[in-house]
């Protein structure tokens, strides 16, 4: 079992759900790129697949992700 250390700067900071100021513009950015790029593995055939090492499984599980998980 992992012993947990206490902290109190981590735990007395505030939570920023977003990082620094300009961390939201930079998440938007983040997600708009998942989506774009699950879009375009969705067009991949089964040897344009097999070209990068996946496979439809693998690929399908991507696909399937929402663009907020990494």
């Amino acid at each position: 079992m992992a012993n947990i250390a206490y902290d109190p700067l981590i735990i007395s900071q505030p939570s920023r759900p977003f990082g620094r100021p300009g961390g939201v513009l930079r998440r938007l950015g983040e997600w708009r790129r998942r989506a774009r790029e699950r879009a375009e593995l969705a067009r991949f055939g089964s040897r344009d697949l097999r070209d990068i090492g996946l496979t439809p499984a693998d690929a399908a599980y991507e696909i399937n992700k929402p663009f907020w998980r990494e």
